[in-house]
């Protein structure tokens, strides 16, 4: 009997154990940091949700857009930088001008005439680009409150609900964006996208970075390899896709081995804006599709996707742009935006933006930081 009664209270000190255990991991999730990022002109709040590892590698990110506000990762002496780019005045990204850490669609890039065909109907977009084209499908999904479905630690997990006619895009369409981080600093973005109808979608990260930290000046002393041997050919004029794919081996928009962006500025007064050629359709993963060093701090990001295709785009947009750590400079930051080819929806010879219920929508990013 008294073995009976020992065995008895074991089992339940073990029930009550691993009950307080799954409290505690409970209550951590619970205690994610999240605090007010700022109201809009109706009251409501913005709100800022943080990521963390241990070691204070992490990223902060807002439900306004799905918008990046700050990576934080340490630089060759094991001190924290942001090398994430954000606005001085959170209140600037109700209108989110350029775009900074913003997720943008429904459809990323440029669409010329801000129009197309869609089984033989024309959808007119909204044109807010040169006064024609159509630009990161306005400002629908990235000037949006979203909804949080989960957030611990190392992820946060925001939906959307984007309707019908939303910037003149057909269909309804229910949009997930899953970021999350790893001991090994690595900040992966999943995005989901299921239309109730057959209708087109393209996403990306619009994040602005700088490797020796948000407002240290340009990135003249950053490199760049890009793991691609083509590009889609713009006019000058517009930015708009003429249909060519050039090699870019032995011309100035060669990436294909390390490049300081100072000799870039060198050829091009304005940076680069163009869109790299990974792969030739959606979905196939490429490896270190671009890696970029900064002598200064030295941070390496190595950037891995399912896109097709990364525009590289130098941010010469950004002269006196008032940022987080004082007015930014020109070249201040660079993005890599993960992306299908530019005005796709009106280019059949190029990867296919169509969707369906049955097909929908599905992409992968992956930044990983370490230090040279």
């Amino acid at each position: 009997m008294k073995t009976k009664f020992l065995a008895a209270t074991a089992l339940s000190l073990l029930l009550c154990s691993c009950i307080c255990v799954e409290s505690k991991k409970e209550e951590k999730i619970m205690q994610a940091k999240s605090s007010e990022f700022f109201k809009y002109p109706n009251g409501t709040s913005a709100k800022l949700y943080q990521l963390r590892c241990a070691d204070g590698f992490g990223v902060d990110i807002s439900d306004h857009g799905a918008t990046i506000i700050a990576i934080y990762t340490p630089d060759r002496n094991g001190k924290l930088r942001n090398v994430a780019l954000s606005w001085a005045d959170p209140a600037r990204y109700i209108n989110h001008p350029i775009y900074l850490g913003a997720l943008v669609g429904r459809l990323a890039n440029r669409v010329s005439n801000a129009r197309f065909v869609l089984d033989g109907k024309v959808y007119q977009l909204l044109p807010n680009d040169r006064k024609t084209n159509s630009l990161h499908g306005g400002f629908g999904i990235s000037g949006r409150l979203w909804t949080v479905k989960k957030h611990t630690d190392k992820e946060l997990i925001l939906t959307l609900k984007s309707l019908h006619g939303d910037g003149g895009f057909p269909g309804e369409l229910d949009i997930e964006a899953r970021y999350s981080i790893s001991d090994d600093h690595k900040l992966s973005l999943e995005i989901t996208a299921v239309p109730d109808r057959k209708t087109v979608a393209d996403f990306t990260s619009h994040v602005y970075l700088n490797l020796n930290g948000e407002g240290s000046g340009d990135c003249s002393d950053h490199s760049i390899t890009m793991k691609a041997a083509r590009r889609t050919e713009v006019d000058r004029m517009m930015l708009i896709p003429t249909g060519e794919t050039p090699e870019v081996a032995g011309t100035a928009y060669d990436l294909q081995k390390p490049r300081k962006f100072f000799s870039i500025y060198q050829i091009f007064p304005d940076g680069l804006d163009d869109n790299y050629i990974l792969q030739d359709k959606c979905g196939v993963w490429t490896e270190a599709a671009a890696v970029v060093t900064a002598e200064e701090s030295g941070i390496r990001l190595t950037l891995s996707t399912d896109r097709p295709g990364i525009q590289f785009y130098m941010a010469n947009c950004l002269r006196n742009k008032p940022g987080r750590s004082g007015n930014y400079v020109k070249f201040g930051g660079f993005c890599l935006e993960t992306q299908n080819w530019p005005d796709a929806v009106n280019r059949p010879e190029f990867p296919s933006p169509v969707i369906t219920p049955e097909k929908p929508y599905s992409s992968r990013t992956v930044w990983a930081f370490d230090t040279i």
